[in-house]
């Protein structure tokens, strides 16, 4: 994975970050964790919104509406502005856009295709007082759709010391692109490097899941795989981590155990069928993991 030099920085205008430190959002903040040459450095704002009874199609839409609609995007273009104006200041080279567009993830995907952005971030809002972090359409949307790395932020703040977890299948299972496993590798690597920190990497299988397996089989063929995907690259063994569990439960609860930031992970799209068996268990990854999901596409 290159170096991550233009960002896309997806935000809700409509937020209120006025209580935020230095009146940012938190994925905003996130993403100038990257930055280490301002100059170098390109980072781009959107906001994409959007009401069905200020759209084209709706039947009532008069003058009055489009009215409505116009000062709808000012505000936004207003509070965009503000951020752009603060951190050019401060030496940033940075630029907002507003849309408006339906569904919202296809123009947030098209803009930052256009402009050649190394990654995409975009924040996951918490839902209610139980803090559950489920994911938006839009950004369920841009899991499956989005070929560009995507960030995906929730609510903690990062440490100054950045801790990644890698989570790899070296098992291929769900016939996964072979290589996806060696680009999120490749991921976690530049990403640490870049934040400055370090990263961990994961294997999960559930041995229990195979109850006709003779006992210590399925540990030995996971062991194995992992081991030989894992010699090709020079990370210290206390930093590979081979776990009898499912994949939900392991990235979930070793997550925790590791302190971790930011979990990379791949994700493929493929079937409709395909999508319903195995994005079940990434959905449960990514809505309740409370760390940063890092998403990683396959290589066309």
């Amino acid at each position: 994975m290159k170096k991550i030099e233009r960002i896309m920085v997806v935000i809700d205008a409509n937020e209120d970050y006025s209580s935020a430190p230095d009146g940012l959002p938190i994925e905003l903040r996130k993403a100038l964790r990257f930055v280490s040459d301002k100059k170098a450095a390109e980072i781009k704002l959107l906001s994409v919104g959007y009401e069905k009874y200020l759209g084209h199609s709706f039947q009532t839409i008069t003058a009055d509406y489009a009215a409505m609609r116009k000062e709808y995007c000012d505000r936004l273009t207003e509070s965009m502005q503000g951020m752009v104006d603060k951190l050019s200041a401060d030496g940033f080279n940075i630029s907002s856009q507003v849309g408006w567009a339906h569904p919202r993830y296809e123009a947030i995907v098209k803009e930052a295709q256009e402009f050649g952005a190394d990654l995409l971030v975009q924040h996951c809002r918490a839902f209610a007082k139980i803090k559950h972090i489920h994911l938006t359409h839009d950004s369920w949307q841009l899991v499956k759709h989005c070929p560009l790395p995507l960030l995906l932020v929730k609510d903690e703040e990062w440490g100054d010391s950045v801790v990644l977890m890698a989570a790899v299948d070296p098992m291929n299972s769900h016939h996964k692109p072979v290589q996806l496993d060696g680009q999120i590798i490749d991921a976690v690597t530049s990403v640490s490097g870049q934040l400055g920190g370090e990263y961990h990497v994961v294997h999960a299988y559930a041995e229990s899941a195979r109850p006709f397996t003779p006992a210590g089989k399925i540990k030995e063929e996971h062991t194995k795989a992992f081991n030989d995907f894992m010699s090709g690259y020079n990370v210290n063994e206390d930093k590979l981590h081979l776990i009898d569990e499912t994949p939900v439960f392991a990235l979930k609860d070793y997550s925790e155990t590791l302190d971790s930031d930011m979990i990379v992970m791949g994700a493929i799209s493929r079937s409709r069928l395909a999508e319903a068996l195995i994005g079940s268990t990434a959905e449960e990854v990514l809505d309740f993991v409370k760390t940063d999901i890092l998403v990683i596409k396959p290589s066309s």
